[in-house]
């Protein structure tokens, strides 16, 4: 876990690094049409349908019993794949070239061909998904910390090298091909590691999956399906709107915004991902009371994090945007608290979604995302034609809260629990309340002691930032058994380390 918090800190300095020259030498034009066709081919990645999570589910057993029979079948089934998935998100993407430019509202006029910007950017996509598959194994076996250091030294290099190439060669073309190739070293590297870790994996089982096996894939794919497509409509498509309704430009200027908070959630997704194969044997092995206590502890880890997470974002991103683009490219307030609201609401449900996807409930309330997606597209068309650039972020808002942030609660608590969902919407609707005050606070005091922009401002609200939200959670939870297991844990993760 640490290892791959080391990983997204690095990758978020670096890619801050990097983002900052490239700004300097292309500008924030180029700057939107990257985010732009990153959005492009994030939605064109639900060809991906979820089927890493359905076989990753399906590893749990075989490898908790050392069937070695199985995992390679069910490894061998997932290149083939993936293979399949790669070519499909080559043709699909080439397909959607005859269009860019209804896409791209008003071309900016940059030296290189869009179209050739927007083919390295598929040719980037689709070979993703040649290694990915040996990866998706560490997952399963919670061992992604052996790539860590691998991961932390090829992003240095890739930061090094994008920045000499912008500086003295200041060529757009040439520097997404760097990304390319460094993109497809990595995923060598993380499959050849794994690999030396595993030699099951270079085993290449000419038995297939059995009729039942493949039934039984092909329907919790299918559910995941409607998942995948739900969540790269919802997280894929804001550069996309903002882009053919109001320019270039505001993408470039969300584009900076995402790179903070992407990353930061990333990293705090990091500790619920690496207890995906613990939550997935909890499922199997474990009564629904301890899973309930599990999920309560996971629930107020969750919370914590994302009040410090929400406090400081709200506090200090546009504090930290004015001293990085010197007053230029910045969003008003409504627009970064919409941002922030989207942020913990997203990082609350992670908790939900992780007990969900471990205890298999990928078929009830398969339609659940279809409907949020229709929603988010509906809402923020419409609101963004009522209040501008806001009304994109505010329809995602909504398609949450209408849909996904009571009823996947209530699934679990139905399925798994089994005990009233109720529960969950106090604690919830508690911990929302002092997330709220946090940020307003936070946000009052910097104002008041700190009125002007600069770094002095950028200081003072770090500091009160893990001051006001550490201080409110401790004052308010120290005598609960959550906030208890949580520190004892911390404890014992800090032993091991020292």
């Amino acid at each position: 876990m640490l290892g791959g918090i080391a990983v997204k800190l690095s990758g978020l300095l670096t890619s801050f690094g990097v983002r900052t020259v490239f700004l300097y030498i292309l500008g924030i034009e180029y700057a939107g049409v990257s985010s732009v066709f990153s959005n492009v081919l994030t939605v064109l990645s639900f060809a991906e349908l979820g089927i890493g999570t359905a076989i990753t589910y399906s590893l749990y057993k075989p490898i908790a019993e050392d069937d070695e029979k199985q995992i390679c079948k069910l490894m061998n089934a997932y290149r083939k794949i993936y293979t399949t998935i790669s070519v499909v998100i080559f043709l699909l993407g080439l397909c959607l070239i005859p269009i860019l430019g209804y896409i791209i509202k008003d071309v900016p006029s940059i030296r290189e061909d869009i179209r050739l910007i927007y083919l390295l950017y598929l040719v980037n996509t689709a070979t993703s998904y040649l290694l990915i598959y040996k990866s998706t194994f560490l997952v399963a076996v919670q061992k992604e910390h052996l790539v860590s250091k691998f991961k932390v030294i090829i992003s240095l290099i890739r930061a090094v090298a994008e920045c000499v190439i912008l500086l003295v060669l200041r060529n757009f073309l040439i520097y997404l091909i760097c990304s390319i190739v460094s993109n497809f070293v990595q995923n060598l590297v993380i499959a050849k590691v794994a690999e030396r870790e595993y030699p099951i994996l270079k085993r290449k089982s000419k038995t297939k999956l059995g009729k039942d096996e493949k039934e039984r894939l092909v329907k919790d794919t299918r559910a995941l399906a409607l998942y995948k497509v739900s969540g790269t409509i919802l997280n894929g498509t804001d550069s996309i709107l903002i882009s053919s309704m109001f320019g270039t430009g505001s993408a470039g200027i969300l584009g900076n915004y995402n790179l903070i908070t992407t990353q930061i959630y990333s990293m705090v997704m990091i500790l619920f991902s690496s207890t995906s194969a613990s939550v997935g044997n909890l499922a199997a092995t474990s009564s629904k009371e301890h899973q309930y206590d599990v999920f309560q502890r996971m629930l107020f880890i969750g919370f914590w994090l994302y009040c410090f997470c929400s406090t400081s974002l709200w506090t200090l991103l546009n504090p930290f945007m004015h001293f990085w683009q010197r007053g230029q490219h910045i969003f008003s307030a409504y627009i970064v608290a919409l941002l922030v609201i989207e942020f913990y609401i997203r990082g609350m449900l992670s908790p939900v979604s992780q007990f969900r996807t471990s205890n298999g409930l990928f078929v009830q309330g398969k339609y659940r995302p279809v409907i949020m997606a229709l929603i988010n597209l509906i809402s923020s068309i419409l609101f963004a034609k009522w209040i501008g650039v806001a009304g994109i972020f505010l329809g995602t808002i909504v398609s949450r809260v209408v849909t996904q942030i009571w009823y996947d609660p209530w699934l679990i608590y139905k399925n798994v629990f089994r005990i009233n969902v109720v529960e969950y919407f106090k604690i919830y609707g508690f911990y929302g309340m002092v997330t709220v005050a946090s940020c307003a606070l936070s946000s009052t005091l910097l104002q008041i002691i700190c009125p002007h922009e600069g770094f002095i401002k950028l200081l003072v609200g770090c500091v009160l930032c893990v001051i006001v939200p550490n201080t409110a959670v401790v004052m308010l939870f120290h005598r609960t058994q959550a906030f208890k297991e949580t520190i004892n844990m911390a404890k014992g993760i800090l032993k091991k380390r020292i």
